[in-house]
């Protein structure tokens, strides 16, 4: 098997894509499986290598976008059917989003049997292959003589009556360019009262926003904050194994846990080649390969003993994410967002 980074691709209206490219080693003329995905190349790079040394007959190319930008491909690739490069599979964190796409019809029905649990899998054609919780990061040494929060109402009394402290030390999702942030925002509304009284009290702390977990890793590990709120939990689980600096706490009151998932348009070029792949990721080898990569974590993560379980709250799969898909709820979420978290550049 061979791999190699094919650069830099532009796609009309949207960031530079990352393309790479793996490929079998076959005599024959391999099939190419195009794959657009708002997953970071990392994380997913030892399952690649996996499906391809198991898949010699298949060529991919994965092309890599943040989550509204990847929707909007997706959206843009269905209305123009003369354009030559559309995917073949289509994966993303944004569950809503996925939904979305998924119920306008732009999904073919996939044959491929058990496929994790029914909150993952919605009518055989979106297929969940991660449970990923959503959680806080914080600053090893800042928290050295301080509590960590239980809730999400001692953290936003914890910010509250220290503004001196962490004024422009505290950071989350900009809801406005993340997908899956909004995600999270919206899934945090839908759970009470508590979500607006804490986004209020980021909003008067100043709090910083950003596009994606990474970023917010590197800010709270250098210490430039002190802690940030609704990330990713797998990037930052295994970031913190490599970096004491900072570290990765889950509120007891509840934790999300999201399905990174997948579907294979209507329109796709290789369906079969396209199945195989979505099958393989739910499959015991693709699941056991999304663990060995140790940076997503596998369906299996979503059991555990009974304390853990009774504060996990699984996104489902399902036409319930489309609520606050609707223009007029999402124009005015948004438009909330920005009175009470008074929103500030990084």
């Amino acid at each position: 098997m061979r791999s190699r980074l094919a650069g830099l691709l532009a796609a009309p209206g949207l960031i530079l894509a990352l393309c790479l490219v793996l490929a079998g080693c076959t005599e024959e003329e391999p099939q190419l499986l195009r794959i657009w995905s708002a997953t970071d190349v990392g994380a997913l790079r030892g399952t690649l290598d996996a499906f391809a040394r198991a898949n010699p007959d298949i060529h991919v190319e994965y092309t890599e976008f943040n989550t509204s930008e990847l929707a909007l491909a997706v959206r843009d690739a269905a209305r123009a059917p003369e354009r030559a490069i559309r995917p073949d599979v289509v994966i993303s964190s944004a569950a809503d989003l996925q939904v979305d796409l998924v119920n306008d019809g732009l999904a073919r029905r996939l044959d491929i049997g058990a496929a994790g649990p029914d909150w993952a899998n919605w009518r055989g054609e979106l297929f969940g292959f991660t449970a990923e919780p959503v959680a806080m990061i914080y600053n090893v040494d800042a928290f050295a003589d301080r509590s960590l929060p239980r809730s999400r109402s001692e953290l936003a009394s914890m910010i509250r009556d220290a503004p001196e402290i962490y004024d422009r030390r505290v950071g989350t999702y900009d809801i406005e360019r993340s997908g899956v942030g909004y995600m999270f925002a919206t899934q945090d509304a839908a759970r009470g009262y508590q979500s607006t009284r804490l986004v209020e009290t980021l909003g008067r702390a100043g709090a910083r926003t950003f596009c994606c977990t990474n970023l917010m890793i590197e800010e709270v590990a250098s210490g430039r904050m002190m802690l940030a709120y609704n990330v990713i939990g797998s990037y930052a689980l295994a970031a913190a194994e490599g970096d004491p600096r900072f570290a990765v706490h889950f509120l007891s009151d509840y934790t999300l846990v999201f399905a990174r998932s997948a579907f294979v348009p209507v329109w796709a070029a290789a369906p079969d080649a396209a199945e195989r792949f979505v099958a393989y990721l739910v499959s015991d080898e693709g699941q056991a390969a999304i663990e060995a990569g140790g940076q997503l974590l596998p369906l299996a993560a979503a059991a555990g003993d009974a304390e853990a379980k009774a504060s996990r709250m699984p996104v489902r799969l399902g036409p319930g994410l489309l609520t606050f898909l609707d223009q007029l709820k999402k124009a005015r979420f948004l438009h909330e967002w920005r009175l009470s978290f008074m929103v500030q550049a990084p």
